[in-house]
C-alpha cells in the first residue's frame, strides 16, 4: 500500500545515501537508499525530510519496502556511497520505486534482488555510479568454483 498521500510533491534537491548491511556469508550483502532531501523550514511530517528505500524476499518475490527516517538501526549499516539529485520530489521517488518492473518479480538470488533493486532506482535519479553489487561478485565466485559461500537472502 502507498504512503504518498502525505508525502510532499514539490521537487528540491536531495542527497541520497547508499547503505549497506551485511547479512551473512562471505559476500552477502543487503543494500538500502536513503534520501535525504533538502529543507528551508520544518514540515508536519518527518518522512518529507529522509525516506528510505529497500527490497527484501518475501514468498519468493522481490517486495518494496520503505519506511520514514535513516535504515532500521536494529542492523549495523554502513553509509556506501553518496550521490546527488537536484531536481526530486518524495511523491516522485516513491512512485517511481513501486513501479520498478523488479518490484512484485520473481526474487533471484543472482539477478533480482537488493541490489539491482536499489541500482535501478538510483539509475532512475541520475546516480551512475554505484558499486557493482552482488551481480559481479557471483560471476567471479562462479568461476572460481566457489559458490557454496553465497547466501541466498
Amino acid at each position: 500500500m502507498s504512503k504518498m498521500g502525505y508525502l510532499r510533491k514539490d521537487k528540491r534537491g536531495c542527497d541520497i545515501f547508499l547503505y549497506r548491511r551485511h547479512i551473512g556469508g562471505l559476500v552477502a550483502w543487503h543494500w538500502a537508499l536513503a534520501f535525504w532531501w533538502d529543507d528551508d523550514y520544518i514540515e508536519t511530517y518527518e518522512a518529507d525530510k529522509v525516506i528510505t528505500y529497500e527490497a527484501d524476499r518475501e514468498d519468493s518475490y522481490l517486495r518494496l519496502n520503505f519506511y520514514e527516517g535513516e535504515p532500521d538501526s536494529d542492523y549495523d549499516w554502513k553509509e556506501w556511497g553518496r550521490y546527488r539529485c537536484d531536481d526530486c520530489s518524495p511523491v516522485q521517488v516513491t512512485h517511481t520505486a513501486e513501479n520498478l518492473p523488479c518490484v512484485d518479480s520473481p526474487y533471484n538470488v543472482y539477478c533480482n534482488n537488493c541490489q539491482d533493486f536499489a541500482k535501478s532506482l538510483a539509475r532512475k535519479f541520475g546516480v551512475t555510479s554505484l558499486p557493482p553489487g552482488i551481480n559481479k561478485v557471483v560471476r567471479t565466485t562462479l568461476t572460481l568454483g566457489l559458490d557454496n559461500i553465497l547466501l541466498d537472502h
